[in-house]
């Protein structure tokens, strides 16, 4: 095969694509996890790049320096997860826009899947350590009301054409029903009505 036959492929992206991938990886996961229990780590990690994805495109605005670290040296430097959700919730970030109002039961989701859970499984210490799941599906279910919220409300649902839209759309409602009739979630609100 001569080497000028050879068509170019490309992998193209943007900011809106990267979160909708994340999100559909985090739906592939979900939807094996009642087959494979590892799929869980595979969830957060994808869950946690989905919410980071679209909290940058919400505070993005019409300018992509607005998410970048200006403290870095290095350039193009991304603000950190921490900071792009605190922007989400800043009314001088979100300008015109509804800014991100959580909840203290969505914070705490938040808290443990970023810092608890998605930290620990990317940066993995050698070490043994049993995680107990029954929280998780409560996890999925705040972040994913976080990430509805801003899609709707930030301006970033008018980035996505109609095709891309429904599939959010999709996803979001499947995953919302295979979390709430999972024996787990269904454990896990028996554990919470008994405390």
């Amino acid at each position: 095969m001569n080497k000028n036959e050879i068509t170019p492929k490309y992998l193209r992206l943007t900011e809106e694509i990267n979160a909708l991938d994340y999100l559909e990886k985090f739906y592939f996961f979900l939807s094996q996890t009642n087959s494979d229990i590892m799929a869980w780590k595979w969830v957060i990690i994808a869950l946690h790049g989905a919410l980071y994805g679209f909290a940058i495109c919400a505070c993005k605005g019409s300018s992509f320096k607005n998410v970048l670290n200006k403290r870095m040296k290095r350039k193009n430097h991304l603000i950190t997860f921490a900071k792009a959700l605190k922007r989400c919730q800043d009314t001088n970030f979100m300008h015109m826009k509804k800014p991100l109002k959580l909840t203290p039961q969505q914070n705490e989701s938040v808290q443990k899947l970023s810092k608890l859970l998605r930290d620990e499984f990317v940066h993995y210490v050698p070490k043994n350590w049993s995680i107990e799941i029954h929280g998780f599906p409560q996890i999925v279910l705040d972040v994913l009301e976080i990430i509805e919220f801003l899609l709707i409300n930030s301006g970033i649902w008018s980035s996505f054409n109609e095709i891309q839209k429904k599939k959010i759309k999709t996803i979001i409602s499947q995953s919302k029903c295979l979390i709430e009739n999972s024996t787990l979630y269904k454990e896990y609100k028996k554990l919470k009505t008994k405390d």
